[in-house]
């Protein structure tokens, strides 16, 4: 079993380093909050919001390093899921911000 040092550095070479990857993904996702909150929308669909986070997140870790093809199944995957919350299936409704 390796200890969370090793795990920490295999990361680290996958994804760059903690600080760096998180502060960068943290400010991408408030930009989506922002933009999902100006737009027309009548109220914000947590469920296709969290999914398209998710795709940030992979996105991220494909700049870092390209050559991990899981990224970018991983990357898909995400948008089908946000496609289906925004259809309309309703378990991804269950905690939507009304808008004011």
């Amino acid at each position: 079993m390796k200890t969370d040092s090793e795990i920490m550095e295999d990361r680290m070479k996958k994804y760059g380093p903690p600080k760096l990857f998180f502060k960068t993904y943290g400010d991408m996702c408030r930009l989506l909050d922002l933009y999902a909150e100006e737009s027309d929308q009548e109220q914000i669909n947590e469920g296709h919001l969290v999914a398209m986070k998710q795709v940030l997140l992979k996105v991220l870790r494909s700049v870092w390093s390209p050559e991990i093809l899981d990224n970018y199944c991983d990357a898909r995957n995400y948008i089908s899921i946000s496609e289906e919350c925004a259809n309309g299936e309703k378990q991804c409704y269950a905690n939507e911000k009304k808008r004011p």
